[in-house]
């Protein structure tokens, strides 16, 4: 099959890298740039009541909110009444996601039954009436306490999280699940908004202290800290959560150590010092967080720096200049660290053109695709001034650039529904799901993204054990080579059966897969490649042999 290059010159190549004739020297060009999709209006009909999960009282006042691509970058909302009622009315035909949402209670997607689960989607046909799409909202957790010092006396001003581990980033680790809050006058906390569960809360500041003894300064801090009192997460207390529970008398003592003085060396990619050497502390979660500056050093003609005073704790150590950076993960337990080697980076690039496997590339909008790296050491916590700027930009002519990336990454593309990724070639190779790692200034030009819209769509209906339709759970579709289990990997997919017990997943390329039903997935647990080795006994393989419709029935197994 061949590909039309969308851009101002032809690049002609097949999958196989096998050379095949150029197309007409002016391919069509898709439109240019519209806005959002602009809402549309139908005559399906959504109507359900609203309580308390916990009392059964109806509740008034809750949010509603139906999003779909048809209905633009908002969707269509309103509030129930003062019995716990709502109606959505004038609704197009499509699959939808409905939400809802009070202050006091935790948000809820329809069909979610226990936390962190997907929602099921709805699907809606012309004309058609949803009576009884309810929602019972479960209060949110509560956990509280006081934080004081190892003496007894309340501390002011200390972040308390409550914290999980999660897959992100590449790697599983523990972070804050639910918002970050601040100790008052009395060292009082209060963190609301938790999903039921179990968690191990964590104190932290960066207050410090000199004192004199025997005539030496000595500065202390303290070390982020475990409830109870201790710096070792295997070691903590876990605290549970129950719906609605609020979980009290959860106090933290913390535990002081010793501030640190971190010394060494930054310099760009010519040897000239940087201007900038900073040392950034991150707290952030899955419901956002905090990035601030917990110590800066001056950077000697020599390239020489020094950071003293830094108390316990895990930040990354960042040195900028002439348009380059670079970013280091640095673990601090008073001692005193000695001989960092920093040398700035002013990142590389990749430039080429979009290419289309399709009879009908006029369908697609070059708004409607971003071309991005995604940084495999994770998100850098701030950007420092006079580092490294990443661009990313696709031109009206369907050429793009990434430019400014410092370190190893993957390429991203996003599309939206009813396209995929085929290929992203450079010559004869594939390297759309390749790391990538350049040299400072390195450019990767002749880059050819290949979008296609010949793509599979697997469907089914999903029973339960007694073969019975209509079950809950979650479908998930993952490759059979391993080697595509990545976070944010373009193979992997996943949803939830609809108020049918129907699934629809799009988008899919051609291979062979593994497809399970699930009886609980955790939203976005997918990214992480030890879930889905451990779920492999629980999936069926197929083959998606050709860009057609796929119909698969699936029976719930809990694995």
């Amino acid at each position: 099959m061949a590909l039309r290059v969308i851009g101002p010159s032809l690049i002609a190549a097949s999958l196989a890298a096998a050379a095949v004739a150029a197309q007409a020297p002016n391919p069509p060009l898709p439109p240019r740039d519209v806005g959002a999709a602009a809402s549309r209006t139908g005559t399906a009909v959504i109507r359900g009541h609203v309580v308390d999960g916990q009392t059964g009282r109806a509740l008034r006042r809750v949010r509603i909110t139906l999003t779909a691509p048809e209905l633009g970058r908002e969707g269509l909302s309103t509030s129930t009444d003062t019995d716990g009622f709502y109606e959505l009315t004038e609704l197009p035909a499509g699959w939808f996601t409905l939400t809802a949402q009070r202050s006091g209670y935790l948000q809820l997607r329809y069909g979610q039954r226990r936390p962190l689960e997907q929602g099921k989607p709805v699907e809606l046909g012309e004309g058609q009436v949803l009576e009884n799409a309810d929602f019972a909202l479960p209060r949110m957790g509560v956990i509280s306490g006081r934080v004081t010092d190892e003496l007894g006396e309340p501390i002011a001003n200390v972040w308390v999280s409550a914290q999980r581990f999660i897959y992100r980033d590449n790697r599983r680790r523990l972070m804050p699940d639910g918002p970050i809050v601040m100790t008052d006058d009395d060292g009082e906390y209060r963190i609301a908004g938790l999903v039921p569960g179990t968690y191990l809360v964590n104190a932290r500041t960066l207050e410090k202290w000199t004192v004199n003894e025997r005539g030496r300064e000595e500065t202390t801090g303290y070390a982020p800290t475990f409830f109870p009192g201790l710096t070792d997460a295997n070691l903590a207390s876990r605290v549970t959560v129950t719906t609605g529970q609020v979980v009290a008398g959860i106090d933290v003592s913390l535990v002081p150590g010793r501030a640190a003085t971190i010394a060494g060396t930054a310099v760009d990619s010519r040897g000239q010092p940087a201007s900038t050497v900073v040392l950034v502390h991150e707290l952030m979660g899955t419901a956002g967080g905090l990035v601030g500056i917990a110590g800066r050093g001056t950077v000697a003609p020599d390239g020489r720096f020094e950071i003293s005073g830094v108390p316990p704790g895990e930040y990354t150590l960042q040195a900028a200049g002439s348009q380059e950076s670079v970013a280091l993960p640095i673990a601090v337990n008073g001692v005193d660290i000695a001989n960092v080697g920093l040398t700035a980076s002013a990142g590389w690039s990749l430039r080429g053109t979009v290419a289309i496997d399709s009879d009908a590339p006029a369908g697609l909008r070059r708004n409607q695709v971003t071309i991005a790296s995604l940084s495999l050491a994770g998100r850098t916590p701030m950007r420092v001034p006079g580092g490294a700027v990443p661009r990313q930009v696709v031109n009206d002519d369907w050429t793009f650039s990434v430019t400014g990336v410092v370190g190893a990454a993957r390429l991203r593309v996003t599309v939206p529904e009813g396209w995929a990724v085929k290929a992203v070639l450079h010559g004869d190779r594939d390297i759309a799901d390749r790391p990538l790692d350049l040299m400072s200034g390195e450019e990767l030009a002749g880059v050819q993204v290949v979008l296609t819209d010949r793509v599979a769509t697997v469907t089914g209906q999903v029973v339960d054990q007694n073969g019975t339709a209509g079950p809950d759970g979650t479908v998930l579709l993952f490759p059979a080579d391993s080697a595509k289990w990545y976070e944010g990997s373009r193979f992997i997919r996943a949803t939830r059966p609809d108020q049918r017990g129907r699934y629809r997943i799009q988008g899919v390329l051609p291979g062979d897969y593994w497809l399970a039903a699930l009886d609980y997935v955790e939203d976005g647990i997918w990214n992480d490649p030890e879930y889905l080795n451990s779920i492999r006994r629980d999936a069926q393989r197929v083959a998606l042999v050709d860009a057609a419709p796929h119909v698969l029935p699936l029976k719930v197994v809990a694995p």
